[in-house]
């Protein structure tokens, strides 16, 4: 099948296309709303992963937005949800918006394929929601049975998902810091959202619990708690962190070998 993941988080985006492509599936990957729709308009394509919130356009916008352009000969292309939001009422608003089924993340393979072989046969399937640890992070143990089952015991790709979160991720934290110093509500909460989908990856769930308030605090336009929350989410972050390092220590510089010593022979003869 030619799929379509539009997805704002390059981890999640990664993880989505990798999986997607190992199982024999074309797979083209975008940034938000405004790219899935170019992407839509340059190619046939049968499926959609359209993230709820993306920056620039959202993923409900780009769904009314195809929905709306679609030519009635032109067969409409499935579009799944994907959001870090798990309550029913954003499940409905996604479905709402034209979307076919609804998965919240972190997403699972198991989920991933029941949901897009349910859609393809046409019946409407809503993935379970991962269960929420009440830990503030996960042991290395943990993190590592984590990893597999959301990689599909794909190592190659266990790797590159957390190389890619441990490049990006301290970039948004210090965005985010950023924000709430600045006691900016909106980039506040665009930052959390962002920060939101890295870390439910690696089931950091108390951290993904506390900038999941965050959004809400920003959006809401207020500050009050905004640092407490920051804080919490900092700790799981750097929990997290160290579980990663300890799992793909980095490898140690090898040593360059000491120069020979230059021959004391002397060229007079």
């Amino acid at each position: 099948m030619r799929i379509l993941v539009a997805e704002d988080s390059p981890d999640s985006r990664e993880l989505l296309t990798m999986l997607l492509r190992n199982a024999g599936h074309t797979v083209v990957g975008v940034c938000d709303g405004r790219e899935a729709l170019a992407a839509i308009e340059k190619g046939n394509f049968e499926v959609v992963f359209m993230d709820e919130e993306m920056p620039a356009m959202s993923g409900l916008e780009a769904t009314r937005a195809i929905r709306g352009k679609t030519l009635p000969q032109v067969r409409p292309p499935i579009i799944i949800g994907v959001s870090g939001n798990a309550a029913e009422s954003d499940e409905r608003r996604c479905l709402d918006a034209g979307m076919d089924a609804f998965l919240p993340k972190p997403i699972g393979m198991a989920a991933l394929f029941g949901t897009l072989a349910m859609v393809s046969r046409g019946t409407q399937e809503t993935a379970p929601a991962a269960k929420a640890s009440p830990e503030l992070g996960v042991s290395s143990g943990d993190l590592a049975a984590h990893l597999r089952r959301a990689s599909g015991g794909n190592e190659k790709l266990a790797k590159s998902l957390v190389k890619t979160f441990l490049a990006d991720a301290p970039r948004k934290l210090a965005a985010l810091r950023s924000a709430v110093a600045r006691k900016d509500s909106e980039r506040m909460a665009s930052c959390a959202h962002a920060l939101k989908g890295s870390l439910g990856l690696f089931g950091a769930f108390k951290a993904v619990a506390a900038a999941r308030n965050i959004v809400t605090i920003g959006r809401a336009g207020s500050l009050d708690g905004a640092e407490q929350e920051f804080r919490t989410l900092q700790e799981g972050f750097r929990h997290l962190r160290r579980e990663l390092l300890a799992l793909a220590p980095a490898a140690k510089p090898k040593r360059k070998p000491a120069p020979k010593p230059r021959s004391r022979r002397s060229t007079r003869r």
